[in-house]
């Protein structure tokens, strides 16, 4: 009998074991699952949380570009901007001599943005290029006027200089006259290097 006690008690202790070690595995699996889903519902509101952020910071950049864009570019920019290349034109030198840029063979672009401009010319020489003239600076423009304010420039412009243009722009080209003191100074020609897309402007509304 005290072996059959013993066994019992072997068996006993066994069950136990067993049942603790399936409890054990039961709470790990739980515990697991309840991690993985805290985990889970973490990612998700960390998720959600980027995009709504995503989402408002792309309203906030779409309206802070429309505003920006409505109140900084206008109609009369939006057709003077892009590259233009020089077509033809002359210029009054200081004995009153009109020179033709044909005779100096002049080549030159001029790049035109919301905001800025600069050109580049090249003068001719037996077939060589050289440098000849070259600018940059800031603008404004009217619906008739374009106003040059060099802040770069190889021609000894000084600062605050600024160069008035009347202007007309016909089909893909450029008219431009300068008078200074009332008298006229330059005449030029210019003839669009693209196609010049008007950007989209997307209005949305904020609640």
């Amino acid at each position: 009998m005290g072996f059959s006690i013993s066994a019992i008690s072997a068996v006993s202790v066994m069950g136990a074991v067993r049942h603790s070690v399936k409890l054990i595995a039961l709470l790990a699996v739980l515990t697991s699952a309840s991690g993985f889903i805290g985990i889970q519902n973490a990612y998700a509101d960390t998720a959600s949380s980027v995009v709504m952020s995503a989402e408002t910071a792309s309203t906030e950049a779409s309206v802070d570009t429309a505003t920006g864009l409505a109140a900084q570019v206008p109609a009369q920019v939006l057709a003077l901007v892009g590259s233009w290349q020089l077509v033809s034109g002359r210029y009054l030198n200081e004995k009153h001599e009109w020179v033709d840029y044909q005779i100096l063979n002049l080549s030159a672009i001029k790049v035109i943005s919301a905001r800025h401009f600069s050109f580049t010319t090249m003068k001719n020489v037996d077939g060589v290029s050289q440098f000849w003239a070259a600018g940059s600076g800031t603008y404004q423009a009217t619906a008739t006027e374009y106003t040059e304010r060099p802040e770069l420039n190889s021609f000894g412009a000084a600062k605050g200089a600024e160069f008035v243009f009347s202007y007309a722009i016909k089909g893909q080209e450029l008219h431009t006259q300068r008078v200074e003191n009332g008298e006229l100074k330059e005449v030029e020609v210019w003839q669009r290097l693209e196609i010049v897309k008007q950007p989209f402007v997307s209005v949305r509304t904020l609640h």
